[in-house]
Formats: C-alpha cells, sequence, structure tokens
C-alpha cells in the first residue's frame, strides 16, 4: 500500500509536533502530509533537562536526549478526525517505552496502531528507532523488528512505514533488517533517525550540553547529511534489486533545497525535516518546496519522480 503525499516533504516526527497547536500548524503549512510526535501508551514527560541543544557551535546541528515526551495515544487518538480536515494525510508516529501498564512493547503497538486506525490516521510510521531510551532501540535487533511487524501488520489495513537506525557501520545487520521487512506489506522506510551515541561540550561551563544518558545524544541536523544519502541509497538499491514495492524516505540533514534534491536522487521520494523545522518553523515546508521546483525547472526536469534514485556513478 502506498502513502501519497504532495509535494513530497513533511516533518518528521519531534520537533513541534506534540500538542494539537503544534499539529494544527503543521497542517495549515505547505507540508504535504502531519506526522505526530511519536505516541506510546502512557503520556511521557521525558527525560530530564537540560535534554536539546537545539544549535551546535558552527551550526553543525541539533543535539536531543528528549526521550520521547508525547501525551500518550489516546490523547492523539482525539486530535486525528480534527487534523483530517485539512485534507492532508495524516500520519500517526507510534513508539513503545516502559509504562505503568507494563504491556510488551509488541503489544504496545499493536493496542495503539488499532486504536489510532480506528480513529481515522491515513497511515502508521513505526519508530522502531528511538536513541535516547533505556533499552537498546528495538531496529537494531531483527528477531524484535519481526515480532512488531508481525503483530501491527495482521492487526490494521492502513499503510505502514517504519523509522529506523542509521546502520552506517554494521553493514550485515543492515542486510538482515532489509531482508526481514522484504516479509511483510511495508509502504516505506524513514531512514534515517538521529545519528545515535553522539556528544557535546559546553566550553564555557566545561559540561555535557545534555544531561540524560551521561550526556549521549541524537544527533541531527546538516551533519549528519552523509550518513542519511548513504541509507537513503543502500535501502533504494536494496528494494530495486529484490523488486520490493517499498518506498524510502528520506530524513537527516536536510536544510536547503539541494540537500533534498540529493536524497531525491538517492532513491527517496518523499523527505522529511526535522532540524531545520525545529530552527525555523513551519514556513521551512514552502521555502523548501519552491526551491526544488525552481531546481528540477533549472535543470530540465519537470517532476520529482524523473529524478528519484538518478544518481550517477562518479
Amino acid at each position: 500500500m502506498k502513502v501519497t503525499v504532495y509535494p513530497p516533504i513533511t516533518n518528521a516526527s519531534g520537533p513541534h509536533s506534540v500538542t494539537y497547536e503544534e499539529l494544527e500548524r503543521i497542517a495549515r503549512s505547505a507540508a504535504g502530509a502531519i506526522v505526530t510526535k511519536s505516541m506510546t501508551h502512557c503520556p511521557r514527560q521525558g527525560n530530564p533537562e537540560p535534554r536539546l541543544r537545539s544549535h551546535l557551535d558552527n551550526e553543525i546541528g541539533s543535539l536531543n536526549s528528549m526521550g520521547l515526551p508525547n501525551l500518550g495515544y489516546q490523547e492523539y487518538a482525539k486530535f486525528i478526525p480534527k487534523l483530517k480536515d485539512f485534507g492532508k494525510p495524516v500520519i500517526a508516529s507510534i513508539a513503545s517505552a516502559p509504562c505503568a501498564h507494563k504491556l510488551p512493547p509488541v503489544e504496545q503497538y499493536r493496542e495503539i496502531a488499532l486504536a489510532i486506525e480506528k480513529a481515522g490516521a491515513d497511515a502508521l510510521e513505526l519508530n522502531l528507532s528511538c536513541p535516547n531510551l533505556e533499552d537498546v532501540p528495538i531496529s537494531m535487533d531483527p528477531q524484535s523488528v519481526r515480532a512488531v511487524l508481525h503483530a501491527v501488520t495482521r492487526a490494521v489495513k492502513i499503510p505502514i512505514g517504519v523509522k529506523l537506525s542509521p546502520y552506517n557501520n554494521v553493514p550485515k545487520l543492515f542486510e538482515e533488517i532489509a531482508r526481514t521487512l522484504l516479509d511483510f506489506e511495508i509502504a516505506y522506510v524513514a531512514t534515517i533517525n538521529s545519528e545515535p551515541l553522539t556528544l557535546d561540550i559546553d566550553l564555557q561551563t566545561r559540561t555535557k550540553v545534555v544531561r540524560p544518558n551521561e550526556g549521549f545524544g541524537g544527533l541531527g541536523g546538516p551533519a549528519v547529511l552523509p550518513i542519511a544519502l548513504a541509507e537513503v541509497h543502500r535501502f533504494y538499491k536494496f528494494f530495486q534489486k529484490h523488486k520490493a514495492r517499498i518506498a524510502v524516505w528520506g530524513v537527516g540533514g536536510i536544510t536547503k533545497p539541494e540537500d533534498a534534491i540529493k536524497h531525491f536522487l538517492a532513491g527517496a521520494s518523499v523527505v522529511q525535516i526535522g532540524t531545520l523545522f525545529l530552527w525555523e518553523g513551519p514556513h521551512v515546508f514552502e521555502k523548501l518546496w519552491t526551491g526544488i521546483q525552481r531546481w528540477l525547472t533549472e535543470n530540465g526536469f519537470s517532476s520529482i519522480e524523473e529524478i528519484i534514485g538518478q544518481v550517477r556513478e562518479a
């Protein structure tokens, strides 16, 4: 099943997508879809402050250890009918985390998916890759990925996307995860989530810039663009080789139209914007889309489809 997004640019789940007011601002923007904050079974306050450094030195990106602060899936289920009135796909990002109900992660995903489908969401994005919880992300364990996908794909009929970690230094794990995805009806893979286990230090105070997890957090923004492009291209080539009808959505490092074009050339059919959206707010979607269209026209193309995956060998 395909998720149709036009223009092919959305927010990345995370920044400015927690409350209804924030989601409505996305709905009123030029974004082609509305992606919610990753919702969990129970509401979460997230990790202790300071947990975000939005601007790292030299504007190389952002560093966060947010810990999935969100309102809980039951609250987002109430938002979805109102958000659908804006006429854009509503994509519900869902995740698992320790919860008072003590449901196993697989059951959390399944229960949330059923409720959100009933609420009217157009698609689900299974966040299997949050790097800022105590447990190892599900995306790093093929058996756990399989268990979640088995439960959710059997439970719901709406399209399902999967948001994954970068596998840039573990090629065998990439291969195993990619092969696992072939066994399920997946609409798209969103790659990458933030680069995990990164650290920055404030020289004025000589302290780590975030407090949770011993100062380690997820890196996003311009610094991760080459990593994101590599992951997009690897998944694109893998799915092409195996004739899989799984789209690749590019996430990471996009701060100008040319960055998005690189994602499309690498194989992305949709791009998601995180750190730039954090920095500048909802107007970034119009700014980027206008620049993308200008680049296409200046280079003799009439649509994004003409350049998807068309990067040339050196």
